[in-house]
């Protein structure tokens, strides 16, 4: 219970800063859930969001590099039910770890 509120927790900090990227990581979820192949991961294009700010999800430690060919980076969430539950969340509600 503590990691998933940690993660959920470094999330909202994250969409606090950088609430552009709320529309990536949604994108993101979505496409991890209904992809044929959920272990490879999604593309830039996938999310549609340019290469070089997927790499902020990177460092800031919201997702991960799946897969790295010549041709293209896969990445995927670190914890997609956790960026679910916050994206899911009232704008506004009081307490952010409810």
């Amino acid at each position: 219970m503590r990691r998933t509120q940690a993660e959920e927790a470094r999330v909202l900090h994250f969409l606090e800063r950088f609430p552009e990227y709320s529309k990536t990581l949604r994108l993101a979820a979505v496409y991890e859930e209904s992809s044929g192949t959920p272990l490879q991961g999604w593309r830039w294009h996938d999310v549609e969001t340019h290469p070089t700010k997927l790499i902020r999800l990177v460092t800031d430690g919201l997702a991960k590099v799946s897969q790295k060919t010549r041709g293209a980076t896969y990445y995927l969430l670190r914890d997609r039910e956790a960026v679910k539950r916050i994206l899911e969340r009232p704008a506004g509600s009081e307490d952010p770890l409810a």
